[in-house]
């Protein structure tokens, strides 16, 4: 039989409320209390799911084994040191932190304490990415060449804390951070980057357009391309190998070729668009998201199952700090016009 773990939710802005209408469904996992610096926030969750709400976050952690964070990644570093310490598997959303020093911290700190600490990198855990990422490790595409992201998700951060450099660390670390995360699970480490970002929109205190080239350790190459500011949505994936090649366009169709062979035509319904909000999935013909269903396990199931099993997350802390340093490689390479090492 299935044990159940006792989940306590901290941060319960748009991501926080996303997440708990899954987790409160879930087998196997309780939410035990809720907590947000807002009492509103709190209290409105709290009996929604009829469960004890806080404006402290240590006032749940008595009740809990584990944490699930969406606070914003400035917001972060205090909380996850003190649930390391109290023992409680953490699972926080994207980026690590906004900090290198908060990042190291954090994950020095989880991995002391042998807590599992996971981040909210979902593209690992969606189609089409996680359909590309399958083709390229069965080794039929031959060794890397190339390959890519470009997501542009028009949106107006202006007046939302996303829009300031300080808190979000602009649309390369906020959003890009996922096409990153998802590009270093392709290629592997990351050895020296060439980026540009820039503000756009005179309303806004963050980058809000990016591109970057990263240099793989192992060989080929990776790009990325994000944007708040592009006026118009759009979405390219793509690996590029020695023996072969699979590109997804716009409509999220996957085309693979393999040496000779004939183009093989997968018409998955796959996750090309997002929203600021998180939700992930197709645009219908009015533009709003329709949610794409993981096939297989899904990112919350995956953090309950590390936690059963003690294994390491494939979203784990070492990750997302390796993506950070990543980030903020591409944003020196911006300010000085040099590839950097990371």
């Amino acid at each position: 039989m299935m044990k159940t773990i006792k989940l306590g939710m901290i941060g319960l802005g748009g991501m926080g409320n996303h997440h708990a209408a899954i987790l409160s469904k879930m087998p196997g996992v309780e939410i035990v209390g809720v907590c947000d610096l807002i009492e509103e926030k709190a209290k409105k969750l709290g009996e929604q799911l009829n469960v004890p709400w806080y404006l402290d976050y240590h006032q749940l952690l008595g009740s809990c084994e584990a944490v699930w964070v969406c606070t914003e990644p400035f917001n972060r570093r205090d909380i996850v040191l003190t649930c390391a310490k109290e023992k409680k598997h953490i699972f926080t959303e994207k980026p690590v932190a906004s900090a290198l020093n908060d990042a190291e911290a954090m994950v020095e700190a989880t991995s002391a304490a042998g807590v599992i600490y996971m981040l909210g990198y979902c593209l690992r855990f969606m189609n089409p990415f996680q359909m590309i990422h399958k083709i390229y490790a069965s080794g039929e595409l031959g060794e890397l060449v190339d390959c890519w992201t470009r997501r542009y998700m028009p949106y107006d951060m202006s007046n939302l804390w996303y829009g300031w450099q300080k808190n979000s660390g602009g649309v390369m670390l906020d959003f890009g951070s996922h096409d990153i995360d998802w590009l270093r699970w392709i290629g592997g480490d990351v050895h020296a980057v060439s980026g540009f970002v820039r503000t756009v929109r005179p309303t806004m205190h963050a980058d809000e357009h990016g591109r970057a080239l990263l240099h793989f350790v192992n060989g080929g190459v990776g790009s990325v391309s994000d944007s708040w500011s592009s006026y118009l949505s759009d979405c390219s994936i793509g690996v590029v190998g020695t023996r072969g090649a699979v590109i997804v366009d716009r409509d999220g169709t996957l085309r693979k070729r393999v040496g000779d062979g004939d183009e093989e035509i997968f018409r998955d319904q796959s996750a090309v668009d997002v929203n600021p909000q998180g939700d992930i999935g197709k645009k219908d013909e009015k533009g709003k998201i329709q949610l794409i269903e993981s096939v297989e396990e899904t990112i919350q199931e995956h953090f309950f199952r590390c936690i059963r099993e003690q294994s390491v997350p494939i979203t784990a802390g070492s990750e997302g700090l390796k993506t950070l340093m990543t980030v903020l490689a591409l944003q020196k390479s911006s300010q000085t016009g040099q590839t950097v090492c990371v």
